[in-house]
């Protein structure tokens, strides 16, 4: 997006500074951005961007509630079902409204991830997170990272460490079934109901954990969200999980995420995979690396 998008909206304070903001544009105040202004397009280009920032767009842009800044969640990140779940403590677990099926296997994994770590252990299960480096869907709603919403009128985006989820707000529907295919965070789309925007996404990849326990769905499972500000330092995301393969009904919790401090700078994204990451898997096995055994 060009510097010439961010200078237009200076006509509104309030909009310019959160659209610079969200696009990440720190070369605005900067000379060095010189050479990219003198860059000018074809006639239709310019047409297009004279549209694209219309009074109309920045008066959609005033109606968006403002999110910026960095977020984390509060309680505990261990288990989706509530607030306050304890990490890597045995018998911790959700309770999904799995079917008979389902909750079998989970009881059955919850027993496999204990020994996750245990080289004698004939079967063990590393949590996908440590598998993938990433979260994917439903984890990434309740992760101990911090978290970044960055909003406008045709898409909002959640970034959290190196995760990025893409909400489209503008009125297109899902793809295709035969241009869909299951992946970490599936494929959302949006809409605003006043200042509460609700997310539903599809296509998630199967096998992945729900939080710090094996809580899995199939690729068949919707997730519905409806995200909002409650008050000045505390946003809300209530969720609603529906799965005909995996759930008997709608498996739902609520996630509040906390304002830190205005000057706060976004932690340093997790490391895996390389001579840094104190967790590898060995042998199928997740292991700790001392810092002294390096």
């Amino acid at each position: 997006m060009s510097i010439d998008f961010v200078q237009r909206r200076s006509r509104d304070t309030r909009t310019a500074r959160r659209t610079a903001a969200v696009l990440g544009l720190a070369c605005v105040m900067s000379v060095g951005c010189s050479a990219e202004r003198t860059q000018t397009g074809s006639q239709a280009q310019g047409d297009a961007q004279a549209q694209t920032n219309s009074t109309a767009r920045l008066d959609k842009f005033s109606t968006l509630p403002d999110w910026n800044g960095l977020w984390r969640l509060k309680g505990s990140p261990a288990l989706l079902d509530v607030e306050d779940g304890r990490a890597f403590v045995p018998g911790t677990r959700d309770y999904p409204p799995y079917n008979a099926e389902w909750e079998a296997k989970y009881q059955a994994d919850l027993v496999r991830a204990e020994h996750q770590a245990d080289a004698t252990y004939p079967d063990p299960i590393v949590d996908t997170h440590t598998v993938y480096c990433a979260a994917g869907m439903p984890h990434i709603i309740g992760t101990p990272f911090d978290y970044e919403f960055i909003v406008t009128p045709e898409k909002t985006w959640i970034v959290v460490d190196k995760e990025t989820r893409h909400i489209y707000t503008d009125g297109r529907g899902f793809p295709p079934e035969d241009e869909l295919w299951p992946t970490m965070l599936g494929r959302s789309i949006g809409r605003w109901e006043g200042q509460t925007l609700v997310v539903e996404t599809i296509s998630v990849k199967t096998g992945i954990w729900a939080d710090f326990t094996p809580a899995m769905l199939s690729e068949q499972a919707r997730f519905t969200e409806r995200i909002r500000q409650v008050d000045a330092d505390t946003l809300e995301d209530q969720v609603s999980i529906s799965d005909p393969v995996a759930l008997t009904k709608p498996w739902t919790f609520t996630k509040h995420y906390g304002r830190m401090d205005p000057m706060a700078w976004v932690a340093e994204p997790e490391t895996c995979g390389n001579p840094e990451d104190r967790n590898p898997i060995i042998n199928g096995r997740l292991m700790t690396i001392l810092p002294n055994a390096k």
